[in-house]
């Protein structure tokens, strides 16, 4: 049986849809990650976005088999939304815990070290989710006047789950992935971790299947890659940090500095090797002229040996469009300005949409 298919007991009581103010130019996003601290970060993001109004941030979900550490990546989902001035959007996590290809713990440990620092929130718990995030996905989609996009950027577990429900891929518009390395070498690790060979990206890599499945089951055209291509073009900076530090004048700016300056992060910050990258796939989700270089491409997911988890391109597979470039400049002044709640009236430039 089909997992997803179990979701459909969450829609078995009727329910009255409330008109939002989703709108096709102010998408209605469900954000969907595993709350490392890049995931952290980039919700930060969009919650400064919602507040602007550029999107209507319905919900987030968090997947428990990568890199966040389960229970306390949804704590921290939540620490965000709250020291940003938004508790109310709903937050729920993925009902699995290890996946295929579990994280390396050391990482896992390492990312909660960071989050716990810098959002202040140890010890402190979230009351149990009602729905799961795949069901909160489903739900939203569902729901929602007009057709939704989900911003992925972690294991593709809980979209590929809300997928399987009848009626959801026809109201998902867009799927913007975060995920796979197409014509460049994939993330860079140094101890030998079981079906991998540094061809991989991890996001793809942690659930082959899941990956597998969210290509086959969204609806053609909807998904749209960003792939470490893409992210290459946006390195963190030792400067990029020190610049979002001192003009940080809003919840988010101020979220994102303490997460990037903590020490443990900081000390990789220095090796440079890490990058934006699900920052990148948020802000070029709002400010399409980020993006300098994008193509078509068949693309499908290795799901055995050595290689699993690999994004290839052959004939046979699923039609996306991939991000290639992007503009390091232009991406840094607009996140720094969403992280700030910069508004369109503040700063022009940041206002057009593509």
């Amino acid at each position: 049986m089909i997992r997803g298919l179990a979701l459909l007991g969450v829609f078995l009581v009727p329910t009255v849809v409330t008109p939002t103010a989703a709108t096709p130019e102010r998408p209605a996003v469900v954000y969907d990650s595993d709350m490392d601290f890049d995931d952290a970060s980039t919700l930060a993001l969009l919650c400064e976005e919602h507040k602007l109004g550029r999107i209507d941030l319905r919900a987030v979900t968090v997947a428990n088999d990568g890199f966040g550490m389960p229970g306390r990546a949804r704590r921290h989902a939540h620490s965000v939304l709250e020291q940003c001035g938004r508790p109310d959007i709903p937050v729920a996590d993925g009902a699995t815990g290890e996946g295929v290809h579990p994280a390396p713990p050391e990482l896992v440990a390492t990312i909660e070290t960071v989050l716990t620092g810098a959002l202040d929130d140890a010890g402190r718990t979230s009351p149990p989710s009602r729905l799961t995030a795949a069901q909160l996905i489903a739900r939203t989609a569902l729901t929602s006047r007009h057709p939704i996009t989900v911003l992925a950027t972690g294991p593709m577990s809980n979209v590929a789950d809300a997928l399987a429900v009848p009626g959801v891929p026809a109201r998902i518009g867009r799927v913007q992935l975060m995920g796979g390395a197409i014509a460049v070498g994939g993330n860079l690790y140094g101890s030998a971790l079981p079906g991998f060979d540094n061809s991989q990206e991890f996001n793809l890599w942690m659930d082959p299947p899941a990956a597998r499945d969210l290509l086959r089951r969204a609806r053609p055209g909807s998904i749209h890659l960003v792939p470490l291509d893409a992210t290459r073009f946006v390195p963190i900076t030792d400067e990029y940090v020190a610049r979002i530090g001192a003009s940080a004048r809003a919840p988010g700016a101020r979220i994102a500095y303490r997460i990037a300056s903590q020490p443990d992060l900081a000390a990789l910050i220095d090796l440079d090797i890490m990058f934006w990258w699900d920052a990148l796939a948020a802000v070029s989700l709002v400010h399409p002229s980020v993006v300098t270089a994008s193509r078509p491409a068949r693309i499908a997911i290795v799901q055995d040996g050595a290689q699993s988890g690999r994004t290839v391109e052959t004939a046979h597979g699923t039609p996306v469009t991939v991000v290639t470039e992007a503009d390091r400049a232009a991406f840094e002044q607009m996140f720094l300005d969403g992280l700030n709640g910069v508004s369109p009236r503040d700063n022009p430039a940041v206002g057009h949409r593509g």
